[in-house]
């Protein structure tokens, strides 16, 4: 396949081949972060760029890693949670998926509830670090 077989069709689909694709990125300080067709990949970034939002590690947001239906939520706001407590469990495409504290803290925010649709990056939870 060579680089002519690949068209952005918009900010979340693709022409690959012929074949329409959808997909979303996330950036991080330390990663990228891929949906597509239902399948995510993490990238690990080599290099500092300029490209999308960036989410500081630690920043106490937790973003969805995929479009899709969030299940259930294990917290609420006010909770105290550890660093990498389960947090949230979301379903695409029949795949489930856990959304972690990426620090310690305690829940100051719940943007989604169970049910709901997100997108990929939707920050569903902030924590405050203490």
């Amino acid at each position: 396949m060579s680089s002519h077989d690949v068209r952005f069709l918009d900010a979340t689909h693709v022409e690959i081949a012929g074949k329409r694709h959808r997909f979303y990125v996330v950036h991080d300080r330390d990663t990228t972060i891929v949906w597509l067709d239902g399948r995510t990949y993490y990238v690990p970034r080599t290099r500092k760029t300029t490209v999308g939002p960036a989410v500081a590690v630690g920043s106490g947001e937790i973003r969805a890693t995929m479009p899709g239906k969030l299940l259930q939520l294990m917290v609420a706001a006010g909770d105290k949670v550890e660093q990498k407590q389960a947090v949230a469990i979301m379903e695409s495409m029949k795949m489930e998926s856990t959304l972690v504290a990426s620090v310690a803290g305690r829940v100051a925010e719940i943007r989604f509830k169970a049910g709901d649709l997100v997108e990929m990056g939707d920050v569903v939870a902030v924590i405050e670090p203490i």
